[in-house]
């Protein structure tokens, strides 16, 4: 089913910017590490990474148009930010490039990132996991204040993106989330909505709930271990073009099943 004239919102952190697909074409002179590029440096690869992005692959399935943010990185607070911008629910305008009318758009798709990046304030005052003097990234099984406060940050952000799709979804926008790590998955499991509105991720026989499992089951799926592909892997832990085009893959079954 083509959604042409549509546009498809694409909400995430640097593996939903496509950060270092650009090494696939070897061009000279490209770092050798995850390093920024940029347009003026290497124009011929930064498209390279637009049309291989999953992104990308995605919205021209569909004969759609793709919306992202126009930077790298990111987290679920930044996300959340940038979709109320693109709306105009924000009166600032430090991550969206454009606005749009509800009716241009058909779908978002929201990847969560790492928690840990989130903020919450309290007392007027953000904070975050790193702030805690005994801080451990992911800490779901601390019991002491770090653990409370990680459980606090998991159900704030959950009930935002919640509350997101609930909103767009009374304006004919349909909403999918995929995951990069599990953070959220006890609450999703619980979430019978939710639960219609998530991705998974199939390869190799196999179901993933979240980007971490899949490239653990394939470590080369990453950059920095393709050696299919270079013969010195540059140092990028982001995802590789083969990487791209699973997810791609997954995303387009789920929103054909949901559109036939």
């Amino acid at each position: 089913m083509k959604l042409k004239d549509k546009k498809i919102i694409f909400a995430g952190c640097s593996f939903t910017y496509g950060h270092g697909l650009w090494h696939y074409t070897k061009e000279e002179g490209l770092p050798k590490d995850d390093k920024v590029i940029h347009y003026h440096e290497f124009p011929e690869s930064l498209k390279f990474m637009e049309d291989n992005r999953f992104a990308r692959l995605v919205s021209e399935h569909f004969g759609a148009k793709e919306i992202l943010k126009p930077t790298t990185s990111g987290c679920d607070e930044i996300s959340l930010y940038f979709i109320r911008e693109l709306f105009g629910l924000k009166s600032s305008n430090e991550w969206a490039k454009c606005k749009l009318n509800y009716e241009e758009v058909s779908h978002l798709i929201f990847q969560t990132s790492f928690l840990d990046r989130c903020g919450l304030f309290i007392n007027e005052k953000r904070i975050r996991i790193s702030d805690f003097e005994n801080f451990t990234f992911n800490p779901r099984c601390d019991e002491g204040d770090l653990g409370m406060f990680w459980e606090n940050l998991k159900s704030f952000y959950y009930k935002e993106i919640q509350e997101l799709f609930q909103f767009l979804e009374e304006k004919n926008i349909k909403c999918y989330m995929i995951a990069m790590e599990n953070d959220y998955q006890d609450l999703i499991e619980k979430d019978e909505s939710m639960m219609k509105r998530f991705i998974e991720i199939e390869y190799d026989g196999k179901t993933f709930n979240n980007f971490s499992s899949l490239s653990e089951y394939n470590k080369k799926l990453i950059i920095c271990n393709d050696t299919d592909f270079f013969d010195e892997p540059p140092k990028d832990l982001h995802p590789g073009l083969e990487w791209q085009r699973i997810v791609a893959s997954s995303i387009i079954k789920k929103l054909e099943t949901d559109l036939s």
